[in-house]
């Protein structure tokens, strides 16, 4: 990756300022030192272009790491930021963020673990798409007795014309039974069908939903959907499943033990009504979803859900064998709601044409992101296999793009990326985890959606296990591409953290 002269002094003030969690701006360049301007060709579509923080049309990458420490406290939790443009993504444009300083409410405090969850949309429909952060390990001040309680905090940092600069809101933690905290996923979609942006926040047992009218001085009014969700919910995912212009939402996690089968997710239609439980899905297996993305596979003008099970279940498990190695279920959108058309889909590595074998700890399905990489009209999926073993070595990990069709989601021309793939940078290593996280979205605005992967145990520096980094590769007519195939880590951000899985969170 070239490096310029211009980014050496915001470098070395990245250093100094990272440690102490001040939030390090640099300014929107391109590789060549011009500024970064507007893409000349149609605005992309929402299904490449998400995430666009400084409005200038180029998708932007948001790399999470809630085991940073942060001005000495451990496990606070730091969001990078990396501005798109026509030559992709570069540290040298990026935002650092933490709490408690450049605006950004709350104070870093150990453990807090901000960046847990993070996504993006425009709340206050000013035509700049605002980060919404989650931080899961936020603690409520019980008294001083030292028995501080794990709420979780959700908090928006608001974009504008210099990015994610402008300072941030907090958004009131809700209290609900459950024991999860406040903001264990969240997601921003519209869900009445007005055009406005609504923020969607999982929060212990229950499901919050916010109106319309997000200020910087004052959140929206929160609606409590549900309380009384699975016992383990995961996660939630957002589209227009059902083509009425309204998002509904799914929530998806695991169910109690007792009940046939664990996977589990509940259905809820949007409507200029509110949100309303539709109905419940599962398939049948005991692989348990931990990750969702959704896009339109067989472009019928419907959503549709892929959600992944990466987490092994049985090592010989008889009834289920894809269990072991992790799957991923495709549910299709129709106009009567999800599951209600075509039988749902279980993809893992003995599926024909997706690469690999189905084998123990492969953790297929651990990480999932929709996109469209190639630029067709139909949205594939990338999928992180962090355990595949990768020339002997253990663990090393991967990521496989399975491509959508008329037919849906295949293994037709499936491709299989990981770090000894020639043109990827670096080499892969046991215990590497490359794919530990997935991200599809078009960060240089020319049509095809571009794959972000982390791997959580990168080793970067001298003695380290688990430094972390973060590899982009462009999308092509032809799908992914090694050509111009970047990677990063923190001490090319001027970071100085060390063993803290730099990037293991990415924006969904």
């Amino acid at each position: 990756m070239r490096i310029r002269n211009v980014a050496i002094a915001t470098a070395v003030t990245a250093a100094a300022a990272g440690a102490i969690g001040i939030p390090v701006v640099h300014a929107a360049l391109s590789d060549d030192g011009r500024p970064v301007t507007s893409p000349s060709a149609q605005r992309p579509t929402p299904e490449t272009l998400r995430d666009d923080f400084n409005g200038d049309g180029y998708a932007d990458l948001v790399t999470t790491t809630p085991e940073a420490p942060v001005g000495g406290a451990a496990g606070a939790g730091q969001v990078v930021v990396v501005y798109g443009s026509a030559n992709g993504v570069s540290p040298s444009r990026s935002t650092t963020l933490a709490q408690g300083a450049g605006g950004v409410p709350g104070t870093a405090e150990a453990g807090d673990a901000f960046g847990a969850r993070v996504t993006g949309g425009d709340l206050d429909g000013d035509g700049y798409d605002d980060l919404v952060v989650a931080a899961t390990g936020e603690k409520a001040d019980d008294g001083g007795d030292g028995s501080d309680s794990v709420t979780g905090s959700v908090t928006v940092v608001w974009g504008g014309a210099h990015g994610l600069t402008g300072g941030g809101t907090a958004v009131p933690t809700r209290a609900v039974p459950g024991g999860h905290p406040f903001g264990r996923d969240v997601a921003v979609a519209d869900l009445d069908g007005d055009g406005g942006e609504n923020l969607v926040v999982l929060g212990g047992a229950g499901l919050w939903t916010y109106d319309d009218g997000f200020t910087r001085a004052r959140p929206a009014a929160a609606t409590l959907v549900t309380d009384g969700l699975a016992e383990e919910p995961a996660g939630l995912a957002t589209g227009d499943f059902t083509g009425s212009g309204s998002n509904g939402v799914v929530v998806y996690g695991e169910q109690d033990a007792d009940e046939a089968g664990s996977a589990w997710a509940a259905v809820y239609t949007g409507g200029p009504d509110g949100v309303a439980h539709q109905r419940r899905l599962t398939d049948g297996t005991a692989a348990v979803p931990e990750t969702a993305g959704v896009g339109d596979l067989d472009k019928d003008g419907f959503a549709d859900l892929v959600t992944g099970a990466g987490t092994t279940c049985c090592q010989d498990s008889v009834d289920d064998p894809s269990a072991s190695g992790g799957q991923i279920t495709v549910y299709y959108g129709t106009e009567d709601g999800l599951g209600t058309g075509r039988r749902r889909e279980l993809l893992h590595q003995d599926t024909p044409g997706v690469p690999g074998v189905s084998e123990w700890v492969d953790h297929f399905g651990a990480a999932v992101s929709v996109g469209d990489t190639d630029a067709d009209g139909y949205a594939d999926v990338a999928v992180g296999v962090p355990g595949e073993e990768i020339g002997g070595r253990a663990a090393t990990g991967s990521v496989v793009l399975l491509k959508g069709s008329a037919k849906g989601l295949t293994g037709t021309d499936a491709q299989i990326v990981h770090q000894d793939t020639a043109g990827v940078p670096g080499t892969g290593e046991r215990k590497d985890h490359f794919g530990s996280a997935v991200r599809l979205a078009d960060t240089d605005a020319d049509g095809s959606s571009d794959l972000a992967a982390s791997a959580a145990g990168e080793d970067v520096t001298a003695r380290a296990t688990a430094d972390g980094a973060a590899w982009v590769l462009r999308g092509s007519a032809s799908g992914l591409t090694t050509k111009a195939a970047t990677s990063f880590s923190a001490p090319k951000l001027g970071l100085p953290y060390r063993d803290a899985a730099f990037a293991s969170v990415l924006n969904h």
